[in-house]
């Protein structure tokens, strides 16, 4: 029987990372967002450092993508596979190859009031190194998912959101 201590923000695996935040927006509408082709490089900071190599199946379960990040012959690959696909509501990838030991990350949008919608990121990692290194990673985390959410607001904001309407999205579907 394994009877380690798991600090807080941590699995067995490695620790637990979520980020969350209001958007200005119908549920339906964030979800759909994410799912056009370019979301992911829209949702990328240096994004001139990140080459799409291969995308299959766009956000629902079975899908892959793979990616690499660097400069020009200095580059790290990484392979992902998307599960958990709930329409309007959920997706989630999982890093099949790459830097991590563990990537999990679940991407969750439910509405909340009119014309808004809760916008959930959760990701469970593992980098070799264990805790030291995990401890390392959580400020990147925490720089990279503020970031996405501003470009998520923003493209809402712009375009001067809501655009949908109640019956459009996640329905009542809530935060697991």
């Amino acid at each position: 029987m394994d009877t380690r201590a798991v600090p807080p923000g941590a699995t067995a695996d490695g620790a637990v990372f979520v980020y969350q935040s209001i958007v200005p927006a119908w549920a339906g509408d964030v979800f759909r967002w994410h799912e056009r082709p370019d979301a992911l490089l829209d949702l990328t900071p240096l994004r001139r450092w990140m080459r799409i190599e291969r995308q299959e199946g766009g956000l629902r379960d079975g899908a892959r993508i793979t990616f690499s990040l660097g400069l020009g012959p200095v580059r790290v690959r990484w392979e992902a596979r998307h599960y958990g696909y709930v329409d309007g509501t959920q997706f989630c990838d999982e890093q099949v190859r790459g830097p991590f030991r563990v990537w999990r990350h679940c991407h969750r949008v439910v509405p909340v009031g009119v014309g808004h919608s809760l916008y959930v990121d959760r990701v469970e990692y593992a980098l070799p190194g264990g805790l030291l290194a995990q401890g390392m990673v959580r400020p990147l985390l925490q720089r990279l998912f503020t970031w996405r959410h501003q470009i998520v607001r923003r493209a809402f904001v712009e375009a001067g959101a809501p655009q949908g309407d109640s019956r459009r999205g996640a329905g009542s579907a809530g935060i697991a």
